[in-house]
């Protein structure tokens, strides 16, 4: 069984937002990749329609083989204005159009005859749903590995970020939906002894801005390293310093990590001093050199779930832990 693939509109050619030239330059501006576990987290989104699925990944396809589709936040819908007359068939786009993971998903609901309003990933959640045609899988059998993925479900990230759809259909994407209750962020309070999906989500937010949540990492179980963590966060962005995760919270945590997405470069900024980086997430793994205390590496996307940032050291990529590094101003994801 080949790898889950996941396809998605990630960055222009520069690994900007915004700005370069119009269609793909690079092949990778629109392009798919092996499936992997988003620092933010993913929201698993399945069509109870099989066809309409299968359309959506198609169309997913072909957007990724289509060099005339590039990616720009500020030109997002040219693409969708493109495709539509044309029946939202990304492979039949002739002219040079731009878009962003959130809008090119939204072509491909249409090409499968789903149509929604405008959307970003903040808002992507509830407009699948209100769709009707969606229904959300909750539990890490889906969210954090990818074998149970079936072809055209819809990723997005539990907090403002990305969106990906898959391509293939993994191992045990025929198993039966297992039911499940899930919590997301904001919809209670959280404070230390919570358990749940939304502390997890909590958690891999707080990781993926270079706040530690402890060995155990984004396990779900807001105990004292989280508590830690979020009071770091808490200072760092200026409001009540107390442990407690609620709408002020929330609100901070989403407009740091909507700055990160929108900065034009990654960057970890080691500053607890000088650290080994490694070729794995821990302190077990081999040593890829020494990063000093001051230096900037570029971050490259990815956190680990016990607070690893993986990182660019010369012509290698590594880890840093999060207990030395920290993301002061990050790439998009994906």
């Amino acid at each position: 069984m080949a790898e889950v693939m996941i396809g998605s509109a990630r960055g222009d050619e520069r690994g900007c937002a915004y700005g370069g030239a119009a269609g793909d330059q690079t092949g990778r501006e629109v392009s798919a990749q092996a499936w992997y576990n988003h620092p933010k987290g993913w929201r698993v989104f399945r069509c109870a329609d099989r066809e309409k699925a299968r359309l959506i990944a198609r169309a997913m396809r072909a957007a990724c083989a289509n060099d005339m589709i590039g990616y720009d936040q500020h030109q997002r819908l040219t693409l969708y204005r493109a495709a539509e007359k044309r029946g939202f068939d990304p492979s039949l786009v002739v002219e040079p159009a731009e878009t962003d993971c959130s809008a090119l998903v939204r072509v491909c609901l249409a090409f499968a005859g789903i149509e929604t309003g405008n959307f970003t990933t903040d808002t992507e959640a509830r407009a699948l749903l209100d769709t009707g045609e969606f229904a959300e899988l909750a539990g890490e059998k889906y969210t954090a590995r990818a074998d149970a993925l079936r072809e055209g479900d819809v990723l997005v990230t539990a907090v403002k970020g990305h969106t990906a759809v898959v391509l293939n259909d993994g191992l045990r994407a025929d198993e039966p939906v297992e039911p499940s209750m899930k919590r997301t962020p904001g919809s209670r309070t959280l404070r230390n002894g919570a358990r749940g999906d939304d502390v997890r989500a909590m958690q891999r937010s707080l990781i993926a801005l270079g706040y530690g949540c402890g060995s155990w990492g984004a396990d779900g179980e807001f105990g004292d390293a989280t508590e830690l963590a979020l009071r770091a966060f808490q200072r760092s962005a200026g409001i009540a310093e107390d442990g407690v995760f609620g709408p002020e919270s929330l609100a901070a945590l989403d407009a740091a990590l909507t700055e990160a997405d929108g900065a034009e470069g990654g960057e970890v900024l080691i500053c607890g001093g000088s650290c080994w980086v490694r070729a794995r997430p821990g302190t077990d793994a081999e040593k890829l050199g020494v990063a000093r205390e001051g230096t900037r590496l570029a971050y490259l996307n990815e956190a680990s779930e016990n607070g690893w940032l993986r990182v660019k050291l010369g012509n290698k990529s590594g880890w840093v832990s999060g207990r030395y590094g920290r993301l002061v101003h990050g790439a998009r994801v994906g």
